[in-house]
């Protein structure tokens, strides 16, 4: 979980930086609009993404196979240290779910009171479509309040109080909440907002949502504009402004402030505005190797292993006194119990030695050991320890362990090499 959130936290970080560098003060307010709906997933769920093959075989060595050995799953064998101490990934995941649940029951709630609200009005008031004459989208309705509502659009629903508004300016607001409507602006938004719950502890995912609502009213007012005309609609603007009219010209979500709206409205489109986009492209391909996941994860790597296993040859027959030590076997070698029974039984028999924790010693040791064809186990012996008595501690109750069943070739018992990776950690 922290690789996600360090790595979400910069990439997202990165991309808001690049879009305020050179995307937000240029009028190429679609492209604005996908480069944002697009940045927000990818930073958000960039960790998660497998590496692309492209990519992978330039990041990655390729390792023979014979590098590698089975290599049973990590057991973590914990102490308390002298000083007692909350770690912060012992907390991590139950911080993160409270943040998220309080960040979705949020969006819930404001989701629910809208949707009410408009059941409400719906019912009180008269609800028009696009066939009584009002240059709204076919799929939309339109509520008309007789008081000052401010007017917003809620997905195909749009709200409009009448008090004191004139023929004119109700239809440069019709014109940009239709705009809303016709550009999916409140499923945008929606699905924003929940990776901002996903990614409540990123700011820069919040920044870039906020972005967003704002590339949404200024494609709105260039609908506006092109429907009433620039001084009509920079009129209604200056009401708002002043005080003199009665609310805000927005959707439900957001209320982005009039003065950048004005100057964004001024603007001009820049000839080579569009090819700012080729500059996300290195941002996007360093943060895709550095961030997503390897597409083929190995249980081992070959530094971990230093041991090498010329193979076996499956085309001949099976020698039922072969000494012969494999690595990989038709039928595992198991447990008594299984791999749950395993992690128990070392668990408790493991102690963590006094000196390592005096030491504060902590790490991975590694022990090599072979099942034996009537499942003992032998030739345990230490790979990679850690010192403090950790290595003894982890060897002494492997060479303790009980009879496994034995790994088989062509139904034939045979002698199986296994890796085991126990982590002492202190708490």
């Amino acid at each position: 979980m922290i690789r996600w959130i360090i790595f979400s936290t910069l990439s997202a970080g990165l991309l808001y930086g690049l879009y305020s560098l050179t995307f937000r003060r240029d009028r190429w307010l679609k492209l604005n609009q996908w480069y944002l709906l697009i940045a927000l997933p990818f930073s958000t769920l960039l960790p998660f993404l497998p590496l692309p093959d492209i990519f992978a075989s330039a990041s990655q060595p390729i390792v023979p196979a014979e590098k590698f050995m089975v290599t049973l799953n990590e057991i973590d064998i914990t102490a308390s240290s002298s000083t007692q101490t909350i770690r912060l990934m012992d907390i991590l995941p139950e911080a993160y779910l409270i943040g998220l649940a309080l960040c979705l029951a949020w969006l819930m709630f404001q989701m629910a009171a809208q949707a009410v609200l408009v059941v409400k009005l719906r019912r009180k008031h008269t609800v028009y479509g696009a066939g009584d004459g009002f240059d709204i989208p076919r799929r939309a309705s339109l509520i008309l309040t007789d008081d000052n509502t401010a007017p917003y659009s809620f997905f195909n629903q749009i709200v409009v109080g009448t008090h004191g508004l004139s023929d004119e300016e109700l239809h440069c607001i019709l014109a940009h909440e239709s705009h809303h409507v016709r550009g999916f602006h409140s499923f945008d938004l929606l699905f924003a907002r929940m990776l901002c719950c996903m990614a409540w502890f990123n700011p820069f995912v919040w920044l870039m949502t906020r972005e967003l609502r704002a590339v949404q009213e200024f494609q709105a007012d260039a609908a506006s504009l092109g429907a009433c005309g620039r001084e009509d609609y920079l009129h209604l603007l200056y009401r708002q402004v002043t005080g003199t009219g009665y609310g805000h010209i927005t959707n439900n979500f957001q209320s982005i402030n009039i003065k950048k709206r004005i100057v964004m409205m001024n603007k001009t489109k820049t000839r080579f505005g569009a090819w700012k986009v080729l500059a996300a492209l290195p941002v996007v391909a360093l943060l895709t190797m550095v961030g997503c996941k390897p597409a083929t994860e190995k249980a081992v790597d070959q530094e971990e292993i230093p041991f090498e296993y010329s193979g076996e040859d499956k085309s001949a027959p099976m020698d039922a006194d072969t000494d012969q030590v494999f690595q990989l076997v038709e039928v595992d070698p198991e447990f008594p119990g299984g791999m749950e029974a395993l992690t128990k039984y070392l668990s408790e028999n493991i102690k963590y030695p006094e000196q390592a924790k005096k030491d504060k010693i902590q790490g991975r040791v590694y022990i090599s050991f072979v099942v034996e064809k009537d499942g003992s186990v032998a030739d345990a012996k230490v790979l990679r320890g850690i010192g403090g008595g950790c290595d003894e501690e982890a060897l002494r109750v492997v060479n303790a362990m009980p009879k496994w069943t034995p790994g088989k070739m062509r139904n034939t018992p045979v002698r199986v090499q296994f890796n085991l990776p126990v982590a002492f950690k202190l708490q």
